[in-house]
């Protein structure tokens, strides 16, 4: 008899033990998993694969501001003052489209008040199989709307820790993480020819102008139509505006025109805007014509990574429609593109990078 008490005290005893540390969890819930944020605490807002779910799921906005890490540094103030409405910021580190359309789907499932959605499409990310995704450990017990995986997050020891530093925080006066500051990156890093010439390696001269293979142009529409227009589609309440990210003159001369693959690239970006303007309510945007931007380094920290005033001023430009692709003046700009890119002088960015050593 003794044992079976004792049996049943030490169960009760765990039991109560695990709903007490789980209904911790899920009062603060710091991933925003349940709820949103609770008022007045200092929630740190830091971990996109983890936190952006919870954030379009369970946040209050109209505006959702969402792609790769090329969209890290806008900021929603900038874009509330600008589009109107209130906006959120849900940046992917090295997002595929696939991570980050599913992730956009959910917001729209998720928000019926959604109008405007901002996003970035990375140039390169162009010809990956609609379904790719790069990056390993992604939470999906998070994302899907199964109550019994959810044992990976309530019981969690880190989480109950996070849980504990959104307190600490809060008694020793911090903020809750602003979408400005999330996950922004424009302040950490330098900025300049040095620091693009650094990375800026230069491959051999090709010896042939390179075709865009019926395969490649199969497999990027597969991407777009799935990743891209899909959504747009299904949802004419929603205005989709894109942006392909204006990459260095760098980027155009290694990944682009010393391989041979300037008309390749042309065909593929042809491919690209001739499916996106199929849909009416995207504004589709470019700036890769713009040699005040791209061929100015010190706007830049790598080959392809812009800074925060370059940010700024995308945010204007699509307001203000700048940049914006239409049917009628596309293949004016691809024809701009080839004419600079091609003929552009790179030997004087190899040489200067020589004369730096």
């Amino acid at each position: 008899m003794k044992a079976k008490v004792w049996f049943v005290s030490a169960l009760g005893g765990t039991v109560l033990a695990l709903a007490a540390f789980a209904g911790y969890i899920i009062t603060i819930d710091p991933f925003f998993h349940y709820h949103r944020p609770l008022s007045g605490l200092a929630y740190t807002i830091d971990n996109s694969r983890y936190q952006n779910d919870g954030i379009v799921k369970h946040f209050q906005y109209d505006t959702l501001i969402t792609g790769s890490s090329m969209t890290s540094n806008f900021k929603t103030t900038e874009c509330d003052a600008l589009f109107g409405g209130t906006s959120v910021k849900t940046p992917f580190h090295g997002g595929t489209f696939k991570e980050v359309n599913d992730h956009m789907e959910a917001a729209i499932l998720a928000n019926p008040n959604l109008r405007t959605v901002i996003r970035c499409l990375d140039e390169g990310n162009f010809t990956q199989d609609k379904d790719y995704v790069n990056y390993d450990g992604i939470p999906y017990y998070l994302y899907d709307r199964n109550p019994f995986n959810d044992t990976e997050y309530v019981w969690n020891k880190n989480v109950f820790m996070l849980s504990d530093t959104v307190l600490l925080d809060t008694r020793e006066g911090r903020q809750m993480t602003s979408f400005d500051e999330y996950l922004r990156w424009a302040e950490q890093y330098e900025y300049g020819r040095e620091q693009v010439l650094s990375y800026y390696a230069r491959p051999g001269q090709g010896t042939h102008e390179k075709k865009l293979a019926d395969v490649e142009r199969e497999t990027t529409l597969g991407n777009i139509r799935q990743n891209v227009t899909k959504a747009a589609r299904e949802h004419p309440e929603i205005t989709f505006y894109y942006y392909f990210s204006p990459y260095s003159v760098c980027y155009w001369d290694v990944e682009v025109v010393r391989p041979g693959k300037l008309e390749w690239y042309m065909d593929l970006q042809q491919t690209v805007i001739e499916e996106i303007l199929t849909c009416d309510n995207i504004r589709l945007y470019s700036f890769d014509d713009n040699g005040e931007l791209t061929c100015d380094l010190n706007h830049y920290k790598d080959p392809s990574h812009y800074n925060g005033e370059i940010s700024s001023l995308i945010l204007q430009w699509m307001k203000d429609d700048v940049g914006r692709l239409t049917k009628e003046n596309y293949k004016a700009y691809l024809q701009r593109l080839y004419e600079f890119y091609g003929a552009y002088d790179y030997d004087s960015i190899y040489t200067e990078k020589e004369e730096a050593k």
